[in-house]
């Protein structure tokens, strides 16, 4: 190594072919050497991100009562008029208590519980791994989930149904047939389902395909179903069509075309948006793996916990677990829990109220 200098052989991929090459060692060493520091500095930005956001719970927290209080929001802009209802009553018994709200979207909403720059994320649904993955790398534990309303029949956090033409004999569908439909693996009596015998129809019907329409799997939806459905399996069946993309706007306009398409075919089954269906075509009642008796979906069977296939909107907060929940917030969303709270969501025309039990269920999360 006379020189400072060593002689290395690389390989050229272009020519496949060994040349020597001198590589100064010094400058590789001082190269090296600087991108250890950068690493270091990116290291020590992550962990101060997380103790400042750390730091500015506690500090919140340990506000005496009584003091001026700012509540800063982030969320889904669907909640946003029964937001402000709930601030407003809030604040009639806690005029200490003030809101700072910026509703840019569902899939936004998490960044500020992990970078401490909100304290309650009205985020909606139940988060995707990506939504989670970046607050839990900073605390070591998950955001404290919170059902806030039984979601909605045909509007936001709508309940999601299978469909057929009105013609379609089909009367119920229990979730490992439905899994057995849209999956590639499970089986119900030793074999994926496929055709509309293989559901029990008869007749003309049982040797016919099931062409099945629905959501784009990685769409918000397309979790809900992969994670309630199909038992959290990647592997879906091959001949679904799909509609819409990632978006979570995208949501209204695919579940319009997935009727649209059903509507032409006499043999297929649809997963959509209530709201968008017709005499033409009818709901599937569901039924759960444990439950013999299909329920159908309406305004009643989400409120009270029936149908399989219901999405309640979510608040997430920074909670460590074993530790109560912060004074404040724990005492705003007691409120929004209560049956003054619940009404509101009743009375707002878009969502639907807890039942009492899931509301208590809830609230006993903040203790």
């Amino acid at each position: 190594m006379a020189g400072g200098n060593a002689e290395f052989i690389v390989i050229d991929r272009r020519s496949r072919k060994s040349r020597s090459q001198s590589v100064d060692v010094p400058s590789q060493l001082a190269f090296s050497m600087h991108k250890q520091k950068h690493l270091a500095a990116l290291a020590w930005m992550f962990l101060c991100v997380g103790a400042w956001a750390q730091q500015t719970r506690v500090e919140t927290h340990s506000k005496p009562e009584g003091h001026a209080h700012t509540i800063r929001v982030t969320g889904d802009p669907a909640i946003a008029k029964l937001l402000n209802d709930w601030e407003r009553q809030f604040r009639v018994e806690h005029p200490e208590v003030t809101f700072t709200n910026r509703l840019a979207g569902p899939a936004s909403s998490m960044a500020g519980l992990y970078t401490g720059t909100a304290d309650l994320a009205f985020a909606g649904h139940e988060l995707l791994t990506s939504e989670s993955m970046a607050f839990e790398w900073i605390f070591h534990y998950k955001a404290l989930p919170i059902e806030v309303s039984s979601g909605s029949l045909d509007g936001p956090n709508f309940a999601p149904a299978f469909f057929v033409a009105a013609s379609n004999p089909l009367s119920a569908l229990t979730l490992a047939q439905a899994d057995s439909v849209l999956g590639c693996e499970h089986r119900v009596r030793g074999k994926v389902v496929r055709t509309w015998g293989d559901l029990g129809l008869t007749g003309d019907w049982s040797d016919k395909p099931i062409h099945i329409y629905g959501y784009d799997p990685e769409s918000e939806i397309g979790v809900f179903i992969r994670r309630k459905v199909l038992n959290n399996d990647y592997k879906w069946n091959c001949e679904v069509t799909t509609f819409g993309g990632l978006a979570h706007s995208a949501a209204d306009g695919a579940s319009k075309e997935i009727l649209q398409a059903l509507r032409a075919d006499r043999y297929g089954l649809a997963i959509s948006n209530v709201r968008y269906t017709s005499a033409d075509l009818k709901t599937v009642p569901l039924a759960r793996p444990d439950e013999s008796q299909p329920v159908a979906l309406s305004a009643e069977n989400l409120v009270t916990g029936q149908y399989p296939l219901a999405r309640p909107f979510f608040v997430y907060i920074n909670r460590k677990p074993g530790q109560p929940a912060d004074e404040v917030l724990s005492a705003f969303l007691r409120f929004v829990l209560s049956r003054e709270g619940q009404q509101q969501v009743a009375e707002s025309g878009t969502f639907l109220p807890l039942s009492d039990a899931v509301a208590h269920k809830q609230a006993g999360k903040l203790e």
